[in-house]
């Protein structure tokens, strides 16, 4: 099997870590405080539905970036997508679930794979080249930045102790 690039490999365990970070920041909430929006419009609810859905749209773009050459790469619209693929009536539990269930098809998949594939890209309808790698990255980073954002919103929306 081949070794991941040692460049890789802290953001590859960061990746890996996303779902163990995002339950960190959600366990124990409470269900009042799960699909009540905070100032900015979302929910606890939605922020673990949009993880599950953006995590299929990127394990999509590796194993089409893997698999072909120089494939073309769709945008999404996060705020279109929550509205009209109805996250206030969706699963946060089932959403958690897939999110986890992806991260670790798309690790299992990305351990395969030489130096060269990591630089791999394919061509994003309004971005242009996105590698691997960057997806790597942007994905470690998204599982973190809404961890981030259920911490905060969980301090706008709980009770404080006491």
């Amino acid at each position: 099997m081949p070794r991941l690039p040692d460049d890789v490999v802290p953001v590859f365990e960061r990746f890996v870590r996303g779902p163990s970070v995002v339950r960190e920041a959600v366990n124990g909430v409470g269900p009042a405080a799960i699909s009540r929006p905070g100032k900015g419009g979302w929910s606890i609810r939605d922020v673990l539905v949009h993880l599950s859905d953006a995590e299929l749209v990127r394990a999509t773009r590796f194993r089409l970036i893997l698999a072909e050459d120089e494939p073309a790469i769709f945008g999404f619209e996060e705020d279109r997508w929550k509205r009209k693929l109805q996250y206030l009536w969706r699963s946060p539990e089932a959403a958690l679930a897939l999110f986890d269930a992806l991260r670790f098809t798309s690790a299992e998949l990305l351990r395969q794979f030489d130096a060269k594939a990591w630089d791999r890209a394919g061509i994003h309808e309004s971005e242009g080249p996105l590698s691997v790698r960057e997806l790597l990255v942007r994905g470690a980073d998204h599982a973190e930045l809404h961890a981030d954002q259920i911490r905060e919103l969980r301090r706008q929306l709980e009770p404080p102790p006491g």
